[in-house]
């Protein structure tokens, strides 16, 4: 693969400064439409829904099941959407809350919890309705990615960029298990393209303040909001002002709307900055975080800020430029997050859009897009994938751009060929690791094995469950995985509720540390343990089912089978 990669890099390479020194020449000769692609509207229409199956089918093929087991983030959303969706509250009992306590000293954005609970209350909690919101979205973004470069740049473009956004590493892996910061990308592109359509022709004012409630929902994404869509708004209003596309009445008018939805996430910042009190409203509360230490994560305030910033930009070279392996959630080893041999088209899109930003409101706001991206990079310390995500779609949308002006300035059907067979190859290769090789790998990453033990909890009628926290786990990452497999109630988890002849959570549930627990065969309980534990328990009075590194242990006679 990394020969292959090496190859088409190189290809792509001399490609594209072809093209670049064709799209010059031409504009200077013909104008900047010169050697449009001719696509028939039956063959666009044709290569469209080919494109919109491919995305689809890629995204929900084994849905919830691939990746397998659950990640410990997405698993504390979907425990607190299910108690939005009973109880109105998050599990702690907070009364629709616009931040959400997460971790304690790591707060967690609530959109996706939100979104979330319609799907748990109706069908109940499961890998699926948890994942379900993120999908969605991640679909309608590709959607409002499709619109937008149509708009921006014309229907061909369009149809490539959608193509390579479909067969995207980066978006079909964000898009099948469930973090909340992925959520920012989305509603970001869907704010850029409801802006930029904004100034197209009739109806401005609609699509404009349309934006501004898309711009204001990206707030309750992702914190790094908080100094990253500030930028946007600020140099979209200074261009869109210098250009005449807007009036003062039309920046008042729009920032009340943004204002207007996103006020109360601000609020909870400056309540968590100044270090006030929690504020109970009529509507949500919007919380103060005591033990918060996320201030650390920017580069304003970490003590050598210079230090930081050259560490910054290494960091969003290497996530951006480079490529390099991420988390593994967050990428497949020797695809990258684009492809690895795409860099040249995206150097080539960001040629063009260069020689387009004069004039062009589209390229301008897909700049100032870019631009935003950049900047949380530099902003926010040692960048990876996930905290980065906003400047996705910005270099997908490039690197598409790249391709079409490849392909149009180039006029070889045996290159078009050769490209679509390279990127389809390419495309192939990744879907079969996806699902094969690296679902394997997730299966531990997410804790699959973990998650199939203590599920298989659920409907016992021990008193006790005494839940391993494990070696490379912590206390609150094995609760809250167990909250989700076990669908524990949040009445229940917080003390409120008992049922008839039982134990309250905090006597029934208890995680121990390796090796810190004691034995009694006469107390009705049953064991979640790992191997190294074993010995612990006489194997002629207990059962054992194995599920991966981890037992569930019962007494004999008590259920459970060896």
């Amino acid at each position: 693969m990394l020969i292959l990669n090496d190859v088409l890099f190189w290809a792509g390479e001399v490609l594209s400064v072809i093209s670049a020194y064709r799209m010059c020449l031409s504009e200077r000769k013909q104008g900047h439409e010169a050697g449009e692609l001719h696509i028939s509207p039956r063959a666009f229409r044709i290569l469209l829904a080919l494109a919109v199956l491919t995305a689809v089918a890629v995204r929900i093929y084994r849905f919830g099941l691939v990746p397998g087991g659950f990640n410990q983030d997405g698993a504390m959303a979907a425990v607190d959407g299910k108690a939005l969706a009973e109880y109105g509250t998050d599990r702690f009992g907070m009364r629709l809350p616009v931040h959400l306590t997460a971790w304690g000293y790591g707060q967690m954005s609530a959109l996706l919890s939100y979104l979330m609970a319609p799907f748990i209350g109706l069908f109940g909690l499961s890998a699926c309705t948890a994942r379900l919101p993120l999908l969605l979205v991640s679909l309608a973004g590709l959607a409002c990615l499709y619109g937008f470069v149509r708009d921006a740049f014309g229907k061909n473009a369009a149809l490539i960029v959608l193509w390579f956004a479909a067969i995207n590493p980066w978006h079909i892996l964000q898009s099948r298990w469930a973090l909340d910061c992925n959520l920012y990308s989305h509603f970001f592109m869907a704010g850029v393209f409801l802006l930029n359509r904004a100034f197209l022709g009739g109806k401005r004012r609609r699509y404009l303040l349309a934006s501004m409630a898309a711009f204001g929902l990206c707030m309750y994404c992702y914190g790094v909001s908080i100094y990253t869509m500030p930028v946007f708004l600020l140099a979209s209003c200074i261009y869109l002002l210098a250009s005449g596309k807007v009036s003062a009445a039309d920046v008042l008018l729009s920032a009340a709307v943004y204002l207007l939805v996103a006020w109360p996430f601000i609020a909870v910042m400056a309540i968590n900055f100044f270090r006030w009190d929690t504020v109970e409203t009529p509507l949500f509360t919007l919380p103060f975080f005591p033990d918060s230490v996320r201030a650390g994560d920017i580069l304003f305030f970490s003590p050598d800020i210079l230090s930081q910033l050259g560490e910054n930009i290494r960091a969003l070279l290497r996530v951006t430029v480079l490529q390099g392996k991420d988390l593994p959630w967050n990428d497949v080893q020797d695809f990258g997050t684009m492809y690895l041999f795409s860099a040249p088209f995206a150097a080539l899109g960001l040629f063009g859009l260069w020689r387009r930003l004069r004039g062009e409101t589209g390229a301008a706001i897909l700049g100032i897009f870019l631009g935003t991206g950049i900047w949380c990079g530099i902003a926010t310390n040692t960048v990876n994938v996930n905290r980065l995500n906003i400047i996705y779609y910005p270099i997908m949308i490039l690197t598409g751009y790249g391709i079409y002006e490849v392909v149009r300035s180039i006029r070889l059907p045996q290159l078009k060929l050769g490209m679509a067979t390279a990127y389809a190859g390419a495309f192939l290769l990744f879907v079969n690791m996806y699902f094969t090789g690296y679902a394997e790998e997730m299966e531990g990453h997410f804790r699959r094995d973990f998650g199939e033990a203590v599920s298989s909890l659920k409907g016992s009628g021990a008193e006790k469950f005494y839940i391993t926290v494990g070696t490379g786990q912590h206390t609150a990452l094995t609760e809250i995985l167990t909250l989700f497999w076990c669908d524990v109630d949040a009445a229940y988890f917080q003390g409120k509720s008992v049922p008839e002849g039982g134990l309250p959570y905090r006597e029934r549930y208890i995680y121990h540390e390796i090796y810190d627990i004691a034995v009694d065969f006469a107390e009705d309980a049953v064991y979640v343990i790992v191997a190294e534990e074993l010995p612990l328990f006489d194997g002629d009075r207990y059962a054992f089912r194995q599920f991966g590194r981890y037992y569930v242990v019962t007494r004999k006679g008590d259920g459970g089978g060896s």
